[in-house]
């Protein structure tokens, strides 16, 4: 006696298919937004931190005029880029000057002055939101 399973795939292969350009838009809506909130609640001395705080994918890279703005700001400022995103669902978030990380964290001398946080978690309800709509709709 032998027995034969069969595995239907038309239904998974279309959502598939459906689902990585819906959600490569999704993550670079949301990467542009929080770029947007960490710009505009980034402290202000020169600029130059507000105007470094870019977002990179692997269909949209920032980073020459957010550095062009942060050296013009503040032409003391060390800028670095962020690494290359790995694939077509990953966002890169931040600023590029070295000292941003003192700003957002504070020391033992400063006060934290959060920024990008902030501009994450302010977008937390609605990106689960539309990750779930998301699904919904391939269903």
């Amino acid at each position: 006696m032998s027995i034969t399973t069969r595995l239907e795939t038309k239904g998974i292969d279309r959502i598939l298919r459906e689902l990585e350009p819906k959600a490569e838009a999704l993550i670079d809506k949301t990467a542009f937004e929080i770029q947007a909130r960490a710009q505009n609640a980034a402290p202000v001395d020169t600029g130059a931190l507000r105007n470094s705080i870019y977002t990179v994918t692997q269909r949209s890279n920032g980073y020459r005029d957010a550095a062009r703005r942060a050296k013009a700001s503040n032409p003391k400022a060390v800028i670095a880029p962020f690494p290359e995103p790995s694939g077509n669902l990953e966002a890169h978030i931040g600023p590029s000057v070295e000292y941003a990380i003192y700003q957002e964290m504070g020391t033992s001398k400063m006060s934290a002055h959060p920024f990008l946080v902030p501009a994450v978690e302010a977008l937390r309800k609605s990106w689960e939101a539309a990750w779930k709509a998301l699904f919904r709709s391939l269903a």
